[in-house]
């Protein structure tokens, strides 16, 4: 049976550069000649095959299998899961049940973009990590948050940090999932290992998205939303991550963060009604507008 050379070149700096070559090829072909992805992914793939080969000697069969499990792997854990999860956003899209559900979620939390930023970064974020993953946050939410006004590179910066805490289990867990299998630990246990890690983590994503959109005044006025969005997502993610295994800490987090939301915003609202950058909205506009759907719509 083959076992990986920790150092094959005889020096552990030279062996770390070169086991970076296939990452630093991959972006650059993406970044600076603009390879479409599937493209720069395979001459990746097939670089990293030859490394394993020629340099740290692996045995040709036993390599082949391992480029073929990884790439099985990847067309049905991560591209089904990515497919089918783009099928069925893309349908609550065309149907307009999605832009019904953008709606009523302005109307819940008024036009506050702080509020705004937890429900449709935060929240909405880690639910389409947990179901999509692999960017599609980024893709879906920045969009959003632009709509709200806030410029398109921050709006992206939003988006990005927001993903930081629920990316370890994307895509129903897939991460954990390949980890596992790499590595032979119990699912179970890599899931509630890294669920306690996450759950520190997700401490402080939400307080860097109030400063992002609102500054430093903005924070201060609006401490209870990072309180609330963080111990919210921590409340469903981090048991289930822990006792249940690693499919459904995003989904279950980014219930509860909104379930918590929601229910806070009911009893308390922030003082000032803040716009992108901390600029106070005009009282008459800032006032929380009706969703016009029905009852039906809205379930």
């Amino acid at each position: 049976m083959f076992t990986q050379l920790i150092d094959p070149l005889g020096s552990l700096p030279l062996t770390c550069l070169v086991a970076l070559v296939p990452v630093v090829l991959l972006l650059v072909l993406l970044a600076v000649f603009r390879w479409p992805a599937w493209l720069a992914t395979l001459v990746g793939s097939l670089v990293t095959f030859a490394l394993a080969l020629s340099v740290w000697r692996m045995p040709l069969p036993a390599g082949s299998r391992a480029y073929l499990y990884g790439a099985a792997t990847g067309v049905w854990n991560v591209d089904w899961i990515t497919l089918w999860g783009m099928v069925l956003f893309n349908t609550l899209a065309v149907s307009g049940v999605f832009e019904n559900f953008r709606r009523w979620l302005i109307a819940q939390g008024g036009l506050d973009v702080r509020v705004q930023t937890m429900l449709f970064a935060w929240a909405f974020g880690a639910l389409l990590e947990g179901l999509v993953g692999f960017g599609y946050p980024w893709a879906v939410v920045a969009p959003i948050l632009i709509s709200l006004g806030i410029s398109d590179l921050n709006a992206i910066r939003v988006a990005a940090i927001a993903n930081n805490a629920p990316v370890s289990y994307g895509a129903l867990g897939t991460p954990i999932i390949a980890l596992a299998a790499v590595t032979g630990l119990p699912l179970l246990a890599l899931s509630g290992s890294v669920g306690t890690v996450v759950a520190v983590l997700a401490l402080l994503p939400p307080w860097v998205l109030l400063y992002l959109v609102s500054g430093w005044q903005g924070v201060k006025g609006a401490w209870p939303l990072a309180i609330v969005g963080s111990l919210g997502y921590i409340a469903g993610q981090y048991p289930v991550a822990v006792y249940l295994g690693p499919y459904l800490p995003d989904v279950a987090g980014a219930c509860v963060c909104f379930v918590a939301l929601l229910a806070l915003l009911k009893v308390w609202q922030p003082r000032t009604v803040l716009g992108y950058g901390g600029v106070p909205v005009d009282p008459a506009a800032a006032r929380a507008r009706g969703h016009g759907l029905t009852a039906a719509e809205v379930l």
